[in-house]
């Protein structure tokens, strides 16, 4: 659906577009849905094809989105006309609405019932709005710049696809990015317990896709989680991690050679190495399922390692009240209010609404906890509802208390779960 220019004539455009759409100094006071789109519309039909459709625009634009009180998330600075109107010729079951930029941008969208959708933030700063079971007609649609007279280059995404994420392809494992959660030198004779450290298990790259050790399964971040670094050989060396989550390993030795291990103690993975030579020693933990991420604790040891071995998880989240929550602790919803709780796709409150968990309902912790916007995130499973993320409460407040098990989930009439 897109048109390949010369570079020539994209840098002309780019100018002039650039020149139309930069924020005028009158002060503008409206978005106006019945205005003529700056880039044009463009018709849809489910099951369009190619599946991503993308145009590149130029965001922002005079008016303080914010003042106009349109509704939640809607923020930022943006033109009086649409930037783009996606005309939906038949009822859709869900339909995606991306921005990719460089700047800090907002989204706003005017529904054909004349109601507004809007997101800030879903993947890093670039916003997301998901429209499910979006009624035919058209979607005005405005990219807003979050800081004032600020405009530039953005590329606005259409996708039936489910998940609300940029469209780009995953990269796979790669050493040469410094690991995420620090380091540890080890000589012969450490001490295990002084030399584990706490990690995010999880990525958005299926191992599968790129390494072909035996073994491989789990999906893992692009940087390595944790390296430790031989400072000599070691006649036999073990890296292993601990999660209440299912978690995988990948492993990349001194000799450049992959390791993968998925269960050893439980579904806790473990690698052990024999004459391990001297040097770096990368290692990612997966989660096993897609889409998340769980606190889990990195550690060697210089034999196999056993059950005797304990590491605690480090719930605690700063400014928040201390939780005896942990993965694979069933939870009950108990707000003092009795106000539901919203199920986010993800653990974030600008992420899509997923569903609302009533006040007192039993969910199972799956993922978690990821501490952001000063709250505890789990990821959840409850019933037939899609896995997302709930807070488990404020500063002040407990939102979920643990609990026991369904009767019906234990295979057992002992309430207790035993």
């Amino acid at each position: 659906m897109r048109i390949k220019r010369s570079g020539f004539y994209i840098a002309i455009c780019v100018l002039m577009l650039c020149a139309l759409r930069a924020p005028s100094i009158l002060a503008e006071s409206e978005l106006d849905a019945s205005g003529e789109p700056a880039y044009g519309t463009q018709v849809f039909t489910p099951g369009f094809a190619p599946p991503q459709f993308s145009i590149d625009l130029v965001s922002g634009g005079a008016n303080d989105v914010a003042s106009l009180q349109l509704g939640d998330n809607c923020l930022g600075f943006a033109a009086t006309d649409p930037d783009f109107v996606v005309e939906l010729a038949a009822d859709f079951d869900r339909v995606t609405i991306l921005v990719d930029s460089k700047l800090d941008t907002t989204l706003i969208v005017n529904t054909p019932n004349g109601s507004w959708a809007c997101n800030d933030d879903t993947n890093g700063l670039n916003p997301a709005v998901v429209l499910r079971d979006a009624a035919a007609g058209p979607y005005q649609i405005w990219i807003g710049s979050y800081e004032q007279d600020a405009s530039g280059i953005s590329t606005l995404w259409i996708t039936e696809d489910v998940p609300e994420v940029l469209p780009t392809t995953s990269t796979g494992p790669d050493r040469m990015q410094l690991p995420t959660w620090g380091e540890f030198a080890l000589s012969p004779g450490f001490d295990p317990a002084n030399h584990a450290k706490q990690v995010m298990a999880g990525g958005r790259n299926l191992v599968t896709d790129f390494i072909t050790a035996e073994g491989c399964a789990g999906y893992v971040a692009e940087a390595a989680d944790f390296s430790f670094t031989l400072n000599e050989a070691f006649e036999e060396i073990w890296f292993s991690a601990h999660s209440p989550a299912n978690i995988t390993m990948l492993l990349n030795a001194a000799d450049g050679e992959w390791h993968c291990r998925d269960d050893y103690l439980g579904t806790d993975p473990s690698i052990g190495l024999s004459g391990a030579a001297a040097g770096r020693y990368d290692i990612w933990i997966g989660s096993y399922e897609e889409d998340n991420f769980a606190a889990s604790i990195v550690y060697s040891t210089e034999s196999a390692p056993d059950d005797k071995i304990r590491f605690n998880i480090n719930t605690n989240c700063p400014g928040l009240l201390p939780t005896d929550l942990q993965v694979g602790s069933w939870a009950l919803v108990a707000r003092a209010d009795a106000a539901a709780l919203v199920l986010h796709s993800a653990p974030n409150s600008a992420s899509s609404n997923v569903f609302e968990v009533e006040n007192g309902t039993r969910i199972e912790l799956v993922g978690g906890p990821y501490c952001t916007e000063d709250h505890r995130w789990w990821r959840i499973a409850i019933f037939d509802v899609p896995r997302g993320w709930i807070p488990d409460g404020s500063a002040s407040e407990r939102w979920l208390r643990l609990t026991t098990p369904p009767v019906n989930d234990v295979g057992s009439d002992d309430e207790s779960g035993g």
